[in-house]
């Protein structure tokens, strides 16, 4: 499955801070990957050029050229591309100025994960709508083998190795389509198609309970009461009144 992940340029003199915003982006739900790192203005600008990322990520204080002036050389050209500043509470009515100069958001040092997430997902809105399609088509083709394959041993990690994904994402794209969790999807589906089994059919209550997927009876007759109400002996008998 093809994915578009968020293209990142991390700007900061920092190796620390920089090593920091590579691990919190790792391990965001929302798909990004890093396509250069900078330790000053005049670097960041050559590789934003090479790279044309999504967004970037700069510090304000920074020797050679600061992240004012890496902004506004940008926005001379391009409007598209979203910018988070992060930056100390010393540097935040400097940072003011760089609000004129259409930056999405201002993150304070040390940035916290949840902070920077939403800020990506901010930006993820404002880009180019090939991100939203494929996004939709992400969510599509993950139900989709989530319909075929339910009754086979399925869990986030393995579906998330599969489809090479953070599990978070591929839990928040299912919740996105369906409208609830992976693990209560699941369950939806495999108790729908025990419930057609078990009116359609003569095949005893253990042979259903392995072919939706659950290898113990017992925990099969304790989900499918919990969710129907009825136990499969009972459902069964009173889809045959």
């Amino acid at each position: 499955m093809n994915r578009h992940a968020i293209t990142v340029l991390l700007v900061d003199d920092e190796p620390l801070v920089r090593s920091n915003l590579r691990y919190a982006l790792g391990r965001l739900a929302i798909p990004t990957r890093i396509v250069g790192e900078a330790d000053n203005g005049e670097d960041a600008l050559a590789l934003y050029h090479a790279t044309l990322p999504d967004v970037v990520i700069t510090d304000i204080r920074m020797p050679q050229m600061d992240g004012l002036d890496l902004i506004e050389r940008i926005r001379r050209t391009d409007r598209s591309t979203r910018i988070i500043i992060v930056s100390g509470y010393a540097d935040f009515e400097y940072a003011r100025r760089a609000m004129g100069r259409d930056v999405t958001h201002y993150l304070l040092k040390p940035v916290k994960a949840s902070e920077l997430e939403a800020a990506l997902v901010d930006c993820a809105s404002g880009l180019e709508p090939r991100y939203g399609a494929e996004v939709l088509s992400e969510s599509d083709q993950l139900v989709a083998y989530i319909e075929a394959h339910h009754n086979e041993p399925l869990t986030l990690d393995l579906l998330a190795e599969k489809f090479s994904f953070n599990p978070k994402y591929l839990s928040s794209l299912v919740k996105n389509k369906v409208g609830v969790g992976f693990s209560d999807f699941l369950v939806q589906l495999r108790i729908k198609k025990a419930a057609e089994l078990l009116t359609r059919t003569g095949l005893d209550i253990k042979t259903i309970a392995a072919r939706v997927g659950y290898d113990d009876p017992q925990y099969f007759h304790r989900v499918f009461k919990k969710t129907t109400g009825h136990t499969p002996a009972q459902f069964r008998r009173e889809s045959e009144r």
